[in-house]
């Protein structure tokens, strides 16, 4: 849970320090089930780029990176932990 606290304060930090430069919605399938995500493109000071998918299940969000399926994945399969899902 620390980490997830602390790993939440890192990202906020970092959209802090950036722009979102664009905004799109789609989905994300996990276990056969299809959950809506948005992805964001945040612009760094130095014009660098990086994005990160928000990802819907439930009342519960969770951020990975758009590109990574084994990171969103992670990220979902924390829910299933947090809720005694978990394989």
């Amino acid at each position: 849970m620390k980490s997830l606290a602390l790993f939440s304060a890192c990202l906020l930090c970092l959209a802090a320090c950036a722009e979102t430069v664009s905004e799109t919605g789609g989905t994300f399938t996990y276990r056969g089930e299809t959950y809506p995500t948005t992805t964001r493109q945040f612009q760094r000071s130095d014009g660098s780029t990086y994005s990160r998918m928000t990802i819907r299940a439930g009342a519960e969000r969770v951020s990975c990176m758009p590109d990574d399926p084994r990171d969103c994945e992670s990220a979902l399969q924390q829910i299933d932990f947090r809720h005694g899902l978990g394989v």
